[in-house]
């Protein structure tokens, strides 16, 4: 199964927050726009330039845009605590879950847990990779992550569920000191059963492709 890819372009942030999650204290941002100001802020951090050590868990959010025939519907988002064990050779655990957003302007909820622990592939990815920063960037090395990644999203309303395929991912790069922020693409492949997916826009039997964003914090 090809890993779905999904391109981002990050716009570093000037200002920066204290702490990136909004929401009124539910640490789930209430609109896509302020999403998207907290993953700003967070790669407003910079690239992690030192070597990651040691270990780490990161909470944060993962938002999907939702698709259906006529383009973009809306979006959802869900909770996200991701583990790191920068040593370890599988080293990033993660795990989703409080999905909820507004499509074509009708608020939507999801009851279930996404979780690397329910990926499907035959061979999951969890990686952490590093790529060397040339003199001119200040030198140093900067690190990435990729995490396969599975589970089901049932409709609270319509009870339409949505099943991660293999090739499902969260990637992400670190940022600021010592690996303070990661954040990034987020890749779904859902299978759909009980009627036409508010996530993916298809029905019963089909299978749909969705991608967002997903960011943490230490």
């Amino acid at each position: 199964m090809t890993m779905i890819r999904i391109g981002i372009a990050v716009t570093l942030a000037t200002t920066l927050s204290g702490c990136f999650l909004t929401g009124g204290g539910t640490g789930i941002s209430g609109t896509k726009a302020e999403f998207d100001a907290a993953f700003l802020d967070a790669a407003g951090l910079g690239p992690t330039t030192t070597p990651l050590s040691g270990t780490a868990t990161y909470n944060g959010e993962m938002q999907i845009i939702t698709v259906d025939n006529a383009g973009q519907s809306g979006s959802i988002r869900g909770a996200v605590e991701m583990n790191a064990n920068f040593a370890s050779a599988t080293p990033f655990s993660a795990e989703a879950t409080n999905f909820s957003g507004e499509v074509r302007g009708t608020e939507v909820s999801y009851s279930g847990t996404l979780s690397s622990g329910q990926a499907t592939d035959s061979s999951p990815i969890n990686l952490l990779t590093t790529t060397a920063l040339p003199a001119i960037a200040g030198g140093g090395e900067a690190s990435a992550m990729t995490l396969s990644i599975g589970g089901t999203l049932t409709n609270e309303d319509t009870g339409v569920k949505n099943t991660l395929n293999p090739g499902s991912t969260m990637n992400g790069n670190f940022f600021g000191n010592d690996g303070k922020a990661v954040g990034g693409a987020v890749g779904w492949s859902v299978a759909v059963d009980g009627g036409t997916s508010a996530i993916t826009g298809t029905g019963t039997g089909t299978n749909g492709a969705v991608g967002g964003q997903w960011y943490g914090e230490k």
